[in-house]
């Protein structure tokens, strides 16, 4: 018993002047069901002549196992494209019904044009590509092939040569720090291509879109892991990205590593968790996305401030400041806001206090502006994203960025950051030898 008939095959062929070529792949496939893909002028040769001539090669397709799909004109390229989409639907709902269910596309009958458009179309289905060739040919070896000398050459998985494809795509996606999306696309085409060796190349690319995604979702420990995931499948990712690229997102994710395992050994609130901040905010902006980014440069600056209560004063979190260690003259202030002798501070009085400290994050606080009833971070508590119903200006990110980076003295290029992977003059993924 031949590998083709373990399987409940949809075989989908095109239709030409000839019925041995089709008959010689309805023996090789040995299919389930048939899609006969005819121009208006072959509809009538799949009764008259495939079908009799399949009979008589041990082959009997009953009414019931086949369908015709025609096609209205088949030197329309355009227009055999677009009506070739119908089939979409077919192939997924054939393919989902399980792993034993196969589709193979022969695209040897038919027009040139019949053969380009389904095999442009075929490059997004989950399936088998199929021709039928032979080492017999009329015209001294350059005509048709010589009847009864047809067979299968080539059983190939589409996706094995255009997954090169799905990588671009993947990088477009990834540059935009869409990770989860990134790693959808990398996951998808691994089911698909057969090769192991892809599959390789495809997983370390999901992996590394997932480390980035959940480093973004604040998710530390799980980025970690998988970042060492992609470090141990170096060679796949150098063989997908080309050797100077893959070396550089390697080292890259060698530097975030590094930071992650810095953050994982800090003490809340830290330096770190500062510095994770202000660059989680820095590629919310570059996405364009100001209302989630001036949400974490908020964070930020108030983690600023608890850092330096933390490091330079003692005091160990602001929800539970001992009202003793508050300085006259706010402990006078705020005396009546304490609750057993204990206060909670919100950013503005974590400044104020940090100002009574005599610490110099304090004044400067007040010097950019930051402080009273105009400051810009009113706007972010007018955001749909705290407390109001407005979008937050490319101006007032400016403003808190500027601010920012000065509260924590840290220049913006030192920040983390993350690889990005185009990089058009080193060719990445190239299609398999044949």
């Amino acid at each position: 018993m031949s590998s083709a008939t373990l399987t409940s095959t949809l075989l989908i062929c095109t239709v030409g002047g000839s019925p041995e070529p089709i008959v010689a792949a309805l023996k090789q496939w040995q299919p389930v069901r048939v899609r006969f893909v005819h121009t208006p002028q072959t509809k009538c040769d799949v009764d008259e002549k495939v079908i009799p001539k399949a009979r008589e090669e041990g082959v009997d397709l009953d009414a019931g196992r086949y369908d015709l799909f025609e096609l209205p004109d088949g030197q329309d390229l355009a227009s055999c494209l677009d009506n070739l989409r119908q089939l979409t639907p077919v192939v997924s709902e054939w393919a989902a019904r399980g792993a034993s269910f196969r589709v193979v596309v022969d695209f040897t009958g038919g027009t040139k044009c019949m053969s380009a458009a389904i095999g442009i179309q075929a490059s997004r289905w989950s399936c088998v590509f199929s021709y039928v060739g032979g080492n017999e040919r009329t015209k001294d070896g350059v005509g048709v092939v010589v009847s009864g000398a047809e067979k299968i050459v080539h059983q190939t998985n589409p996706w094995d040569a255009l997954g090169h494809q799905a990588v671009e795509d993947y990088v477009v996606l990834f540059d935009q720090h869409a990770f989860l999306a990134a790693a959808n696309v990398a996951a998808v085409t691994m089911k698909r291509v057969s090769r192991p060796d892809r599959k390789r190349e495809l997983s370390s690319l999901e992996q590394l879109a997932k480390a980035l995604d959940a480093w973004d979702r604040f998710d530390h420990s799980t980025s970690r892991n998988l970042l060492e995931s992609v470090t141990k499948s170096a060679n796949d990712l150098r063989a997908v990205l080309g050797s100077a690229r893959g070396d550089r997102v390697l080292a890259g994710a060698g530097k975030l590593a590094e930071h992650l395992g810095q953050l994982g050994q800090a003490t809340p609130p830290s330096r770190h968790h500062v510095l994770d901040l202000l660059a989680n905010a820095q590629r919310r902006k570059d996405e364009g996305r100001f209302d989630d980014a001036v949400a974490r440069l908020y964070r930020a600056i108030e983690a600023i401030a608890q850092v330096a209560l933390k490091d330079g004063h003692g005091v160990e979190s602001t929800e539970k400041v001992p009202l003793e260690r508050v300085p006259e003259p706010l402990r006078t202030t705020w005396t009546t806001r304490a609750n057993e002798g204990v206060l909670a501070l919100g950013l503005q009085d974590a400044y104020a206090l940090l100002a009574g400290l005599n610490d110099s994050s304090g004044a400067e606080f007040q010097s950019t502006g930051l402080s009273g009833t105009r400051s810009p971070l009113v706007a972010r508590n007018r955001s749909i994203l705290a407390h109001g119903f407005e979008r937050v200006p490319h101006a007032v990110f400016d403003k808190l960025w500027t601010s920012a980076l000065s509260l924590a003295g840290v220049d913006a290029t030192t920040l983390p950051s993350f690889p990005t992977l185009a990089h058009r003059s080193e060719a990445s993924w190239s299609p398999p030898p044949q």
